[in-house]
């Protein structure tokens, strides 16, 4: 009886080892982490680095130890890179910790139809980053550099208040809406109590960096100085408007740059809110090594068992009381 029942254990293992490969059966199979490539390092002091790698292995034993893949190779990156400008003054270096949701796929190249792979790509990614909002083409914790060819920063949307932090949009990137093929971008933004390392240009101040910005063009290419007379009389004509009315917060449609034509209610479809750096937001005696605030962006294509699981289970980990704690250390 005992050699029959241990015939019987070898034959099932012997069946379930040779069982077709699933996604279903993938998506159960645990996951593992993976250190990527080293990211870049540019333009940041020995001293530094070695406290900011120090804060990055903070962070990833703050996920790692909360959070267990599933299904899928979590490939984890690190980068330390600024790219200095005259008369940028830099308050914090940048520097990012990134995580790629790579799925366990079955093979169907093998003529072992248990075999699987891990993806080599994803359009699922978690991005944590210090001292850098890269959707706002970007603002670093510095001044904004004597060549940025704009003078102000483009943002989308207002950021609103929630769960303690600041959400800075819900941004389609890629595919369209509520299809398959729909990637989304969730923004956070975590900063020292409630303020914010930007501020907002008033219209006054829009109106006269816009009318600088035409000036200098109208030097170098005279050719177009008679195309280029009736914005310049636009914003003269709206520099003559009442305090109160300059005073309000400027909202402008996206390709407006030295072609003001007016501007538009926030939220108008196709239109942006001029801000830029603010330099009062950071504390200034901290070394550079200090993250003075972070970013964390959820990038996920939505209807994947597994891309929805682990993104899931990643939030949960990702602990934004545990990473405001972390600024200004």
């Amino acid at each position: 009886m005992r050699h029959t029942t241990f015939l019987v254990f070898i034959l099932f293992s012997i069946s379930a080892s040779a069982q077709d490969c699933t996604k279903e059966m993938l998506a159960q199979k645990p996951g593992t982490w993976k250190a990527g490539q080293q990211g870049s390092i540019n333009n940041v002091s020995a001293a530094d680095l070695s406290k900011e790698k120090l804060i990055l292995g903070n962070i990833h034993k703050l996920v790692s130890s909360n959070y267990s893949p599933k299904g899928c190779q979590i490939l984890y990156s690190k980068s330390y890179s600024k790219y200095p400008s005259p008369g940028q003054i830099w308050i914090a270096d940048p520097y990012f910790y990134s995580m790629y949701i790579l799925r366990y796929l079955c093979d169907p190249s093998s003529g072992d139809k248990s075999k699987y792979y891990t993806d080599y790509s994803t359009p699922t990614t978690v991005n944590i980053a210090a001292n850098i909002i890269s959707s706002l083409n970007s603002l670093y914790a510095s001044n904004m550099p004597d060549d940025e060819p704009r003078g102000y920063l483009k943002l989308d949307q207002r950021p609103q208040k929630k769960d303690g932090v600041w959400l800075m949009g819900e941004v389609i990137v890629a595919g369209q809406a509520g299809t398959p093929s729909e990637i989304k971008e969730y923004r956070w933004l975590i900063t020292y109590n409630d303020t914010l390392p930007f501020s907002y240009l008033n219209r006054r101040e829009y109106l006269l960096t816009q009318k600088k910005r035409l000036e200098k063009t109208m030097i170098e290419s005279p050719g177009d100085k008679v195309y280029l007379e009736k914005y310049m009389k636009t914003i003269n004509d709206y520099l003559k408007k009442a305090e109160s009315y300059l005073n309000q917060t400027a909202v402008c449609m996206w390709n407006d740059d030295e072609r003001f034509e007016g501007f538009v209610d926030e939220g108008t479809k196709g239109s942006f809110i001029a801000v830029k750096p603010n330099m009062d937001y950071y504390h200034k005696k901290l070394p550079k090594s200090s993250a003075q605030f972070f970013t964390v962006v959820y990038k996920i294509s939505y209807g994947d068992r597994v891309f929805d699981e682990n993104i899931a289970n990643i939030k949960k980990a990702v602990d934004f009381t545990a990473l405001r704690n972390m600024l200004g250390k």
